[in-house]
């Protein structure tokens, strides 16, 4: 008797464990409350099921009675869970919950008067029970509601994807093989053979009923090597320590048993839901980070779009705006008979336009080129002294029309030869002497000159607008235009980012350096030596 109580309780400990192990994984899920009520219910069937066949206390028809009684909210749970599962909400009707559960309440409250089983007689050495007047109707709710929850789980597998077929396969299988073992020993073959020794088994018969709604909780959720070794490390400590506990025979041995299931318990409890929190978090980061990654692809896709559509606007533009600085040109020039002046200074403000027009458009191709990695380099050994004393030259009566000085200094050590495509770092060159005239309304613009270590640096400083902290972190990015550009309102805010490109390109760099706004600034590209 002792070895068969054991076995009852290390089983009803099992059933137990997985239930609240399984809850854990989502305390706040419906699903998850109703598959521990499913555990608890079927741990106290299991051991109102032991007593009946050893009865202590009550009289073996008190605890036959107990055992239906026990077994009603079993089956009523279970097909309140295969209707939730898998949503974390309750999708049952209030109706449906408040009919099933009245009923449920009856036939429970039947269970325990003769109403249902009047008596016991033996048949061999079994005590069998003897029907009473609604055992007709007892029955035939038990096989409802069982019909009804294999109902819900053949329609749900059926209805469901690939990848959740399994959950529902699972559950399924559990449950029919759980309950045909039930009837065939607890029914047919004690009326049959009179043999009560299977009903010991009852509690390992309902693992099967218990481990497939386990299985599909945590199978799409947290099913990790780490977490389910922890669970089942911890319970098999627990249940070690409960054989020792009820193997005891000295009260002392009791008392280190007892204090060693509780602490066991308390550990493993706070171990288990550590470990869960854990890949919970680690599965949350990975879906984020999922996310992140698709987010990342459709900006790359949008980026290139467009990209594409920049390009193509920009070729578009072209061809139209080299026809009109054409036609203007030649209108300025009398080509087409003599205009006045009034009509030449209209003419003279349309072909700046479309001169500063063609000069966006050539850097949003610039900027398509770089960004789809089409920009062609020619590298070739220059002298950038000569590049750069060309621009201030050219731009010195610019600089001289606003009353600026322009001028151009460098050391005289050894020649600037540098490894660099001459055409476009003179645009860079140009852009930086271009807009310090831009924003400087009084002062002096300096170009200079000299040998850093193996680099050569050209610095463009000027008394103008100046940078505050905050634009000097953005200064680079495309569209970017800074706190001054109310003084220059057409720019594209293109030229930073193409300069920072192609000198990127060119394996150099550029240092951008203002004492605050009103105080000027000096941009220095730093490019190394060919020589």
């Amino acid at each position: 008797m002792k070895t068969s109580f054991i076995f009852t309780l290390v089983v009803s400990f099992a059933i137990l464990y997985i239930g609240i192990v399984t809850t854990f994984h989502n305390k706040k899920s419906v699903t998850n409350r109703l598959y521990a009520l499913i555990s608890i219910s079927t741990v106290l069937w299991s051991l109102v099921n032991y007593f009946s066949l050893y009865p202590v206390y009550f009289e073996s028809i008190t605890w036959i009675r107990l055992v239906l009684f026990f077994a009603i909210p079993h089956i009523v749970f279970f097909y309140f869970f295969t209707k939730n599962f898998p949503s974390e909400k309750l999708l049952i009707s209030k109706k449906e919950l408040f009919l099933v559960s009245f009923f449920s309440v009856l036939m429970m409250v039947f269970s325990l008067t003769p109403l249902i089983f009047k008596g016991v007689h033996a048949v061999g050495m079994a005590q069998v029970p003897d029907p009473g007047i609604l055992i007709p109707v007892f029955g035939f709710f038990v096989v409802s509601m069982l019909s009804l929850s294999i109902r819900q789980l053949v329609k749900k597998y059926i209805s469901a994807d690939e990848k959740d077929r399994k959950a529902w396969f699972s559950m399924l299988v559990g449950f029919i093989l759980s309950y045909t073992l039930l009837i065939v020993t607890n029914f047919f073959l004690i009326n049959i053979t009179g043999n009560t020794k299977l009903i010991l088994f009852a509690p390992l018969f309902m693992i099967p009923a218990i481990l497939g709604p386990a299985y599909s909780i945590v199978k799409y959720r947290v099913l990790h090597v780490k977490a389910i070794a922890t669970e089942f490390l911890v319970f098999v400590l627990l249940s070690v320590t409960l054989i020792q506990l009820f193997t005891s025979d000295t009260p002392s041995r009791i008392l280190i048993n007892s204090l060693l299931f509780c602490v066991f318990l308390v550990i493993g409890i706070f171990l288990t839901r550590s470990v869960i929190k854990e890949v919970e978090q680690r599965e949350k980061l990975e879906l984020v980070t999922s996310e992140l990654e698709k987010a990342n692809e459709k900006l790359k896709s949008l980026d290139k779009l467009k990209t594409e559509f920049l390009s193509l606007a920009s070729h578009q533009l072209r061809s139209p705006l080299t026809a009109i600085k054409g036609y203007t040109s030649m209108l300025l020039e009398g080509s087409f008979g003599n205009v006045n002046d009034s009509q030449k200074e209209a003419i003279d403000r349309v072909f700046q336009s479309s001169q500063h027009l063609t000069k966006v458009v050539e850097d949003l191709l610039n900027v398509t080129k770089i960004e789809q990695g089409g920009m062609q380099y020619v590298f070739e050994s220059t002298d950038i002294e000569i590049t750069t004393n060309e621009l201030v030259r050219e731009l010195a009566v610019t600089a001289s029309k606003k009353g600026l000085k322009l001028s151009f200094v460098r050391d005289n050590t050894r020649p600037y030869m540098v490894n660099v495509d001459a055409e476009k770092l003179r645009q860079v060159i140009l852009n930086f002497i271009d807009n310090a005239i831009k924003y400087t309304e009084e002062g002096s613009i300096t170009v200079s000159m000299n040998h850093v270590g193996k680099e050569v640096a050209i610095a463009i400083s000027d008394t103008g607008a100046g940078i505050s902290p905050e634009t000097k972190a953005k200064l680079f990015g495309k569209f970017n235009r800074g706190e001054a550009s109310t003084m220059n309102t057409g720019g594209s805010g293109l030229g930073l980012y193409l300069a920072k490109e192609i000198i990127k390109a060119h394996n150099g760099r550029i240092e951008v350096d203002s004492p605050g706004i009103g105080k000027g600034s000096t941009f220095t590209i730093y490019l190394a030596t060919s020589n």
